[in-house]
């Protein structure tokens, strides 16, 4: 694998992993690579052109079920090993065996996007995902599943893979709050990789 350095984003929903990446892609040349996408290629495959965010927590949990609790990662790294990219945020880590997978990997490091549920419900209603609740009590639901699924090993568990994490960001306020504290990490996470220094601070 060529990349060098590593930089996984984990967080519940709406918490502002996308916005972390894209952060990440502009201003220090990442690439970003949503497991997401492995989800939604599956979909793709079936035939299945409408669905919820339950269809797609059930998609990747039977991938984990099948290929074990570390499929989505390891696809991931399978289609970035083509890329031969230097920088590489992955988004959208959802349970401990894509963490304890990526781990192998050189220079790796887990960040974990935090917000209250208050702020990230509104966040999914102003976005308009298609595929999102569209009111409390349904994002209350599907919340619950991506943060804890305690019978479900192979299921989402956020919340495990977030108390993994090797630094926490806050997204609260605003953007420019966020930017704030995207550039402290990548700071701290410059100190910790050599090599990095002069690109990421």
């Amino acid at each position: 694998m060529k990349a060098k350095l590593f930089i996984g984003l984990v967080g519940s929903l709406a918490t502002g992993k996308g916005v972390v990446a894209d952060y990440l892609i502009k201003q220090f040349g990442f690439v970003s690579f949503s497991l997401s996408y492995i989800v939604h290629e599956e979909l793709k495959k079936k035939g299945v052109t409408e669905f919820t965010r339950k269809t797609l927590q059930d998609i990747g949990d039977g991938l984990r079920a099948k290929e074990g609790e570390g499929a989505l990662a390891k696809r991931a790294i399978s289609i970035l090993e083509k890329e031969g990219s230097t920088r590489v945020v992955i988004e959208g880590i959802r349970n401990p065996g894509e963490v304890r997978f990526l781990r192998k990997l050189p220079n790796f490091v887990l960040i974990a996007v935090d917000a209250t549920r208050a702020v990230r419900y509104k966040r999914v209603i102003e976005r308009g995902k298609p595929w999102d609740p569209k009111d409390w009590d349904s994002f209350v639901i599907v919340d619950n599943r991506d943060h804890e699924d305690e019978k479900n090993d192979a299921g989402q568990q956020v919340k495990r893979c977030m108390n993994m994490a090797d630094f926490l960001i806050e997204n609260n306020k605003d953007l420019d709050h966020l930017y704030q504290e995207i550039q402290i990490v990548t700071e701290k996470i410059a100190k910790k990789f050599k090599g990095f220094d002069k690109v990421l601070s």
